[in-house]
């Protein structure tokens, strides 16, 4: 049985494969894929059981009866008072807007959680998941009034501490038009599968943050650039208090 690797232990990536049908599909729609990934030593139980809650509880959302009054204990609103504050601090990133919202943010969790959950420990992801989509929401809080839903500020935080963590990691992604996308996998094939470090991928997704950012505060945007760098700035904080043997 292997040995779960520590903070100290020099990463072990996988050797580079061609990519699979799915992972070109998966590239096509505009989602990143990893082109070099560490090895992952342990079964990812919490990650699967996360997403599975996340999506559960989403359902619920949706289509339980009396949905509506289980989503207004779920969904953060800033100037909720009492219990439902806290409720919708802690569980607002169960909840979900569209299948399409759910269907990202769960990807997202379970591309970069596995790796995390490996190396950090499923006790300690959780902490991290949920420590940064609460910074997030306390700091989406403190500018706008209006609910929060979603794990973006979660998954968020997760990303950060990947990319901090395994910075020699590659993927493949092109934040264009389809038809971008479909011209690279007919042309540039050979040169797609290597991709690009993970590193450049958080650089250009941070950069698009701050567009968003610009469209939450000044064109009344609904998504919240901010509950996703609050996230972010989490992820990174909990990486470099793990780095200095800071967590219990």
């Amino acid at each position: 049985m292997s040995r779960k690797p520590g903070k100290h232990d020099p990463i072990e990536y996988q050797p580079q494969e061609k990519l699979k049908f799915p992972q070109f599909m998966l590239f096509l729609v505009g989602m990143p894929v990893k082109a070099r990934q560490s090895v992952i030593h342990t079964t990812p139980w919490l990650t699967w059981s996360l997403a599975s809650a996340i999506a559960l509880t989403s359902c619920l959302v949706w289509y339980a009866p009396n949905h509506e009054a289980l989503a207004e204990w779920l969904v953060y609103r800033p100037d909720a008072a009492g219990l439902r504050w806290w409720t919708g601090l802690l569980c607002h990133p169960l909840v979900h807007g569209n299948w399409l919202h759910l269907a990202g943010n769960l990807y997202f969790l379970v591309l970069f959680g596995r790796n995390i959950e490996c190396c950090f420990g499923r006790r300690r992801l959780f902490g991290l998941f949920l420590i940064s989509a609460v910074t997030g929401a306390l700091l989406h809080g403190a500018v706008s009034g209006t609910g929060l839903i979603g794990a973006s500020g979660g998954v968020f935080g997760v990303l950060v501490f990947y990319v901090c963590r395994y910075p020699h990691a590659r993927v493949i992604w092109l934040p264009f038009g389809f038809i971008a996308r479909a011209a690279m996998l007919v042309w540039a094939r050979q040169f797609l599968s290597k991709g690009f470090p993970v590193t450049i991928y958080l650089a250009i997704y941070g950069g698009f943050q701050l567009l968003v950012l610009y469209e939450q505060l000044f064109l009344d945007g609904r998504v919240s650039a901010l509950a996703h760098l609050g996230g972010g700035l989490a992820g990174l904080l909990i990486w470099l208090a793990w780095r200095k043997d800071w967590l219990p």
